[in-house]
Order: C-alpha cells, then sequence, then structure tokens
C-alpha cells in the first residue's frame, strides 16, 4: 500500500539523502516536509530577520533536490518575519518549493498581518498546511489555532489549504468549517478549497471517534493521513500510525481498500492537484 506523509517537520540540519533513508525505512513513498519555522522560540517582539528566513528556504529546497518527486517541501511561514513574502515567492517560483505551512503563534488567521502571504498564494496557486486545535510548544497561542477561525479563508477562494491534527480537542468545529467551505463550493466536495490532515493531535482514546465522524462527512478523498513527526523519527512513529489508522479504517469503519488507499495517499495527492 502507498503511503504519502502530509505532515513532517525539519529540525534544520538534515541531508537531503538522510531524509529519503529515513522515509525508505519506515515505509513512506512520499513527504510533505515542512522548514525549520524561523524565530521559533523567540518573543513577538523580537526581530527575525530576512537572512534567517532564506536560511530555512535554502535548507528545505536543498532536502527537495535530493528527490523532488518524493519530497513536497514547504515554506514554515512567520508572518512577522522580515521579507516572508518576498522568500515564499523566491522559494517556490526559483528553488521549486510546493506551498506554505503556518502556525498562528499569537496571530490569528483573520489578521491584516496575514493577508498578504493569502494573497500571494492565490496569485502562485500553491496551498497552505496550517495548524489547527490545541497547541503544545508555542505559549499560550491555542486561542489563535480555533478551526473556526479559518472560515475567514472563504474570502480568498483561490486558496487551497488543509487544517492539521482534525482540529483536536475542536474536532466537531474542525468538521463543520469543512462543511462551510463546500457549502462555498455550491455543495461540490471536488470544488471545495479545504483538505483535512488528520496528522495525530487525537490520542488513542478519541481517535476512532473523531475518525468515525469525518470519514463520512468529509469523505475520505478530503482526509489525508500525516505523522507529525521528523526525519530521525519516521522510521520508529510513521509504521505505528500507519498501522492503528488501518486498524480502524478497515476493522472498526468497515472501508472498502479502495478508500483506504485514497486515505493514505490519493487524498494528499489531489491536494497537490494530481
Amino acid at each position: 500500500m502507498r503511503i504519502w506523509d502530509c505532515h513532517c517537520h525539519l529540525r534544520g540540519e538534515e541531508s537531503g539523502q538522510c531524509v529519503i533513508e529515513q522515509m525508505d525505512a519506515a515505509g513512506i513513498e512520499k513527504v510533505n516536509l515542512f522548514s525549520r519555522y524561523p524565530g521559533r522560540g523567540r518573543g513577538t517582539d523580537d526581530p527575525v530577520t530576512r537572512a534567517e528566513v532564506r536560511e530555512t528556504v535554502d535548507h528545505v529546497a536543498a532536502v527537495q533536490s535530493a528527490d523532488p518527486a518524493r519530497i513536497h517541501g514547504l515554506v514554515f511561514a512567520n508572518p512577522r518575519a522580515e521579507g516572508m513574502v518576498e522568500e515564499i515567492e523566491r522559494g517556490i517560483v526559483e528553488l521549486g518549493l510546493r506551498g506554505v505551512k503556518m502556525i498562528p503563534d499569537h496571530w490569528s488567521p483573520t489578521d491584516d498581518l496575514v493577508q498578504p502571504i493569502y494573497a500571494k498564494m492565490a496569485e502562485l496557486g500553491k496551498p497552505i498546511q496550517f495548524h489547527a486545535g490545541i497547541l503544545y510548544g508555542f505559549g499560550d497561542s491555542s486561542r489563535f489555532c480555533r478551526p473556526v477561525l479559518y472560515e475567514a479563508l472563504v474570502n480568498h477562494p483561490g486558496v487551497r489549504f488543509s487544517l492539521a491534527h482534525i482540529g483536536w480537542p475542536w474536532v466537531d468545529e474542525c468538521i463543520a468549517v469543512f462543511g462551510r467551505f463546500r457549502a462555498a463550493a455550491g455543495y461540490q466536495t471536488a470544488k471545495c478549497q479545504m483538505w483535512v490532515d488528520t496528522c495525530r493531535g487525537t490520542p488513542d482514546g478519541w481517535r476512532e471517534e473523531a475518525l468515525r465522524k469525518a470519514v463520512p462527512f468529509c469523505g475520505v478523498e478530503r482526509l489525508m493521513f500525516g505523522v507529525d513527526g521528523t526525519p530521525a523519527s519516521m522510521a520508529e512513529q510513521a509504521p505505528v500510525h500507519v498501522r492503528k489508522d488501518l486498524d480502524l479504517l478497515r476493522n472498526v469503519l468497515g472501508l472498502s481498500q479502495a478508500q483506504i488507499e485514497m486515505y493514505f495517499y490519493g487524498a494528499c495527492e489531489a491536494f497537490w492537484g494530481g
């Protein structure tokens, strides 16, 4: 079975060859790989220079160049950073990166601060993968990551995007937001601008309920499988996540093999326009 991990984070020191080796060891055919976050751990008033942003963009581009058919590199965008919009454009247009990753770190998806990034992504025709739900590791940021805040993207119909973790613990809210965007697309899932990234956030005790709700409402064609690890942890973690979700989808929810393959690979392929 083909596996596409839609959610993997670089730490900043990896080589492309190392990433490929870890993917092979994990049984991962393709991966969406996020650059290191520029300015991670700094206060919101501490400036992040364009040179710092460029370093992260150049690193993920170098990793992707090891095998662009298997590695889809994304710029981790910090909307407070100097030259962020310009570096997004450089990364995508000049270096061949595929999209943008964003985590609302004390900014809201509705803020003026982030509007230039939305406009640029619409212009470039490339997607954004957002964090949604409770946020570990960024201070008291969860109040900025509620799924319902992403309803603001309805004002940017040219922006294709995904929300991670099925919005846990706001799973129902995340699924309702998907419904809002499907309605905006004339209730045609194929034209909906939103996907759901199912990488864990939902602990085992909540996982069955989350998938039992998301699968029939969103459809497996809009649910992308993800691990939310790093290349270094991929070989250990990815098979565990695959096995747990496969058991739920096949033995609990009773999905067909075609639906299972859509969940583990096809939905992410469609996210990229495949």
